[in-house]
């Protein structure tokens, strides 16, 4: 299920990941509070969600975005979670952030590609962060960059849906470009945190099934924090 969000919304913060999903996980509590408490009060797991943001003539002023409005895309492969969030916001189309307050004007499901061939070239909507055992980041020219996203992949898989990978993912193309972004987050006590990721295009092989589930849920580490998520360029069989 792939859902886009309108804003009404003239400032974020400079860390805006942790704000919107701040906002995600409100509304799937108001939506459906069992489901929340499952996802977010049962310790730390992996979440079958990624997001990301458009913001629409936007500037950066000290460590806030200013803008007109912004998209959000939320994408994820549970229609529960999707329809949480969804009830959510029809309930309050407000999120009533102290600094940040945000109006919902609309939300709609938007169409999602189902994929059958087995190569598919997608664009990143935000940025692709991949990181090994020890947390070091890691470039598509690493050597090891393939290798540690099928463990990264596989690890996910086998906690939400109990199986590994079909088929390991190849990576047959990419035009990437490095991306350092600044974060911070509840466990950073006030220091800005430092993430090296990928932005641009890449063509994937594997398993049709796998690849779907890519697509819905994000790539990489950190995607129910808003990176890898992806957007479908064009299939191939």
């Amino acid at each position: 299920m792939r859902l886009k969000v309108q804003m009404n919304v003239q400032k974020i913060p400079q860390f805006y990941r942790l704000y919107l999903l701040s906002f995600i996980k409100e509304m799937i509590r108001i939506g459906d509070s069992e489901l929340y408490h499952e996802l977010y009060d049962v310790g730390k797991r992996p979440k079958c969600l990624t997001y990301s943001l458009y913001m629409r003539q936007f500037k950066l002023v000290e460590n806030e975005f200013h803008m007109e409005n912004a998209t959000l895309t939320v994408s994820t492969s549970d229609p529960n979670l999707g329809i949480a969030f969804i009830n959510g916001i029809s309930q309050t189309r407000e999120f009533l952030h102290p600094q940040y307050p945000l109006e919902v004007t609309s939300t709609q499901i938007a169409a999602e590609e189902h994929i059958h061939t087995k190569i598919v070239k997608f664009k990143i909507l935000n940025a692709i962060l991949l990181e090994d055992k020890n947390h070091k980041p890691l470039l598509i020219q690493d050597e090891s960059f393939e290798r540690e996203l099928n463990i990264v992949m596989n690890k996910q898989f086998e906690y939400l849906y109990g199986r590994n990978l079909y088929e390991p993912i190849q990576i047959l193309e990419h035009h990437l470009k490095k991306q350092v972004i600044q974060e911070s987050n509840r466990h950073a006590d006030g220091r800005t945190l430092f993430y090296t990721a990928q932005k641009g295009d890449i063509t994937l092989k594997g398993h049709p099934e796998d690849l779907q589930f890519l697509y819905q849920n994000g790539t990489g580490n950190r995607s129910s924090q808003g990176y890898g998520t992806l957007e479908v360029i064009s299939c191939y069989d």
